[in-house]
Order: structure tokens, then C-alpha cells, then sequence
């Protein structure tokens, strides 16, 4: 009986310490969350879903960014906005001091240029000649005997009529550099020096002589022609804006202008017409001209015919590429 007791009573005591011990965690819990609701804590910088909202709503999104006030923008973006402000009224200030003196800004900075420009091509020509071993200040075609700086200025004709822009002597004093001072002979000079002019992008080149200078159909090039607008035909295609024949007269070229190109002038018959950068390519072995994106086309005279394009109802037909075939839009 002792010994049930003894048991018992340990029991009962074990399950007393258990039940205090849960009393006294259940006190010290509630000292810790009365602690916790008195203590002082950061505030809380991460706005609630109620905030949110009302600030999606007091926000007004018809507001923009303000010089005075820029809204959302870094240290950097602010210091190179302040610093380009300061250069712009630097700029005004120097404007309005050079109309008070009564100084054409404009055109002292056009012949700055020019003059710079020709001093880099002084410069880079006469690092070609002294590299080839000539002397800058003395002409070339000096050096040459008679019957070559004869043959020098009749080739330099010949290019000059071929390529519109420069003149006979430039033409024949390039000649005379590759001839006396880099040592090549005139047949070898001429066709080097027709190769750059015809690879130029300031150089006109006839129609005529594109089939001549375009080598190999499979390798287009770009060219500049400057001739008349003869016949515009109905394009075929939906992708085409105007499809007409060229010429100048050394010889003709149809001539296509492409809707992704974005060229915004409209062509009619007789018109003037100067076409820079436009792609060389073949049809019906014959070569064409493109107006593509990096094209520019300019109207140098205006002339009084239809202006057929995408979108009208006439037609024309391409397979016999007439130069008679003209469209009377008036009458369609």
C-alpha cells in the first residue's frame, strides 16, 4: 500500500509541476504581448493595400514632370539637364552679343567650314603625294614629258564628260599623282581613277554608261543620275509606289520606287530629277534603278505630265516596254 501511495504521490506532484509550469508560461506569454503593445518600434515604411488604393485614386495621372519639379529623376539626370540649361543660355548670350554687333553668325560658320573642310583635304593629299614620294607644292603634270601629260589631259577629258562634277584638270592632275609620283602607268591610272569617281557619292553618273562601270549582274551598287522622268507607268505591284523610264540622254533606265522607301515626292512626266544612292540591278538584261530607303530623290525642274501611282485604275504593260505606252489619267 506504501508503495502505491508513494507512486501516487509522485504522480500527482509530477502533474502539479506540469500544471504550474503551463500556468507560468500562459503569464509570461501574456507579459510578453503586453510588453510588445507597449514597447516603441520603427514605424512601418511598406504601405499597406488600403494605401495603395487610395493613392491610385488621389493621384492625379494627368500631371507631368515640371523643369522646377522633375518627378523621378536621379542626381545625374538633374546635374546634366541644369549643366545643358547653362549651355543653351550660353549660347543665347553669344547669339544676341554677335546681332548686336551686327555679325552674320551664320555665314561666318559656313565659310569656317569650307575652310576647314579643305585644309583636311589639303592635308590628306599631300600625305598621299609625300607618301608616294612627291612634293606637295609642286604640280604633278610638271614632272610628266609631252606625249604623257598629253595623253594625261585627253584621258582627264574623257572623264570629266563621263562623270559630271569636277573638272578636266582635276581629273588630269589626279592622273599626273598616279603617274609620277606612285609610279603607275596611264592605262592602269585612268581605270583606277574611274573606279574611285564611279565609287564616289558626290559623282553623276550618265545612264548610258552604267551597264559599262556596274560589272558583274549579280553585285548591285548604288548610283546617282540626274535626268528627265519620259514615261510613268501603272505599277504592277502593290509594294510599288511609282515605276517610270529615265533619261538623260546618253541613254534610258526604268527606274522603280518602292513604297518602303518613304519617299514622299510625287513624280509626274517632265519631271527634272535627281536620284542619289539609288540601287543598280537587272531586268530583262537590262539595268535598272531603285529607290530604296537610303535613297533621296529631288525635283530639279517640274514638269506639266500624268502622275500615275499605286492606287489609280490605269494600267500599263511591261512586257514590251515601250517608250510610247503614256498614261492619260485625265481621260481614264
Amino acid at each position: 500500500m506504501s508503495s502505491r501511495n508513494t507512486i501516487r504521490d509522485e504522480g500527482s506532484d509530477a502533474q502539479t509541476t506540469q500544471q504550474l509550469t503551463i500556468g507560468e508560461a500562459i503569464d509570461d506569454e501574456s507579459g510578453l504581448l503586453a510588453e510588445a503593445e507597449c514597447g516603441e518600434h520603427d514605424p512601418e515604411l511598406r504601405p499597406t493595400v488600403e494605401l495603395e488604393k487610395q493613392g491610385r485614386i488621389d493621384y492625379d495621372w494627368s500631371r507631368k514632370a515640371g523643369l522646377d519639379h522633375p518627378y523621378g529623376t536621379t542626381l545625374e539626370a538633374e546635374e546634366r539637364r541644369l549643366g545643358e540649361e547653362r549651355e543653351l543660355d550660353r549660347y543665347r548670350d553669344r547669339a544676341l552679343a554677335a546681332d548686336r554687333a551686327g555679325l552674320d553668325r551664320e555665314r561666318s560658320c559656313r565659310v569656317q567650314t569650307e575652310w576647314e573642310s579643305s585644309g583636311r583635304v589639303r592635308d590628306f593629299r599631300e600625305r598621299g603625294v609625300l607618301g608616294s614620294g612627291g612634293d606637295p607644292d609642286v604640280d604633278p603634270r610638271e614632272r610628266l614629258d609631252a606625249e604623257t601629260l598629253g595623253g594625261v589631259n585627253r584621258y582627264g577629258m574623257h572623264l570629266a564628260e563621263r562623270f559630271r562634277g569636277p573638272t578636266r584638270a582635276t581629273y588630269a592632275k589626279q592622273l599626273a599623282e598616279k603617274v609620277a609620283c606612285q609610279n603607275m602607268g596611264l592605262t592602269a591610272a585612268v581605270l583606277k581613277t574611274n573606279e574611285e569617281v564611279a565609287k564616289g557619292t558626290d559623282a553623276i553618273q550618265p545612264i548610258g554608261t552604267i551597264a559599262e562601270w556596274m560589272g558583274h549582274p549579280k553585285y548591285s551598287i548604288q548610283a546617282n543620275v540626274e535626268a528627265e522622268m519620259t514615261t510613268l507607268y501603272q505599277p504592277a505591284a502593290v509594294n510599288q509606289q511609282q515605276v517610270g523610264v529615265l533619261e538623260d540622254g546618253s541613254g534610258t533606265a526604268k527606274v522603280t520606287i518602292w513604297k518602303r522607301s518613304q519617299v514622299g515626292t510625287v513624280l509626274r512626266e517632265g519631271d527634272r530629277i535627281r536620284l542619289l544612292n539609288c540601287e543598280v540591278g537587272w531586268y530583262g538584261g537590262q539595268p535598272t534603278l531603285a529607290c530604296t530607303s537610303e535613297s533621296e530623290v529631288s525635283v530639279l525642274e517640274r514638269g506639266d505630265g500624268p502622275s500615275p501611282r499605286n492606287g489609280t485604275v490605269t494600267h500599263a504593260n511591261f512586257s514590251g516596254g515601250s517608250r510610247r505606252q503614256k498614261l492619260d489619267v485625265l481621260r481614264g
